[in-house]
């Protein structure tokens, strides 16, 4: 039986609400490496290993996928130097990666959008890379 987007879209923005309670991101922290409110199950190291093997720096622009609060797109461009689009369907996804690109200072080079991997507001071509860690879970 398929799910019902509306109520899967409820179900994920309740997740983003409490991601980033301070015991959240204290066990993200610890287990992941990171503290970006993340849902998913990419650690750091592997992050990292993705910058290397996308050859990602200054000059390169990043498509995260399925970003929800910023991981790990917003992590690789503040440890790479490259820009990124971090792109998610619920709207608290999107309005945590905006204020994550806020405090980590990378505003000139970063961008949070609400939209599905389906219908991306983004012309062919502008991008150098795509990401989409723990989508398909």
């Amino acid at each position: 039986m398929a799910q019902n987007p509306l109520l899967e879209t409820e179900r994920f923005g309740q997740r983003y609400a409490v991601s980033g309670s301070a015991a959240s991101r204290a066990a993200e922290l610890e287990a992941l490496g990171s503290d970006y409110s993340a849902t998913g199950y990419t650690t750091s190291e592997q992050a990292d290993g993705l910058g290397r093997f996308l050859e990602l720096g200054p000059g390169s622009v990043l498509l995260d996928i399925g970003a929800g609060c910023g991981w790990p797109g917003l992590y690789l461009a503040t440890e790479f130097g490259c820009s990124v689009i971090s792109v998610d369907p619920i709207m608290e996804g999107a309005s945590a990666a905006r204020d994550r690109i806020g405090s980590d200072g990378i505003g000139s080079r970063a961008l949070a959008l609400v939209a599905t991997g389906e219908q991306l507001p983004i012309r062919a071509g502008s991008v150098d890379a795509v990401v989409h860690a723990d989508v398909m879970c």
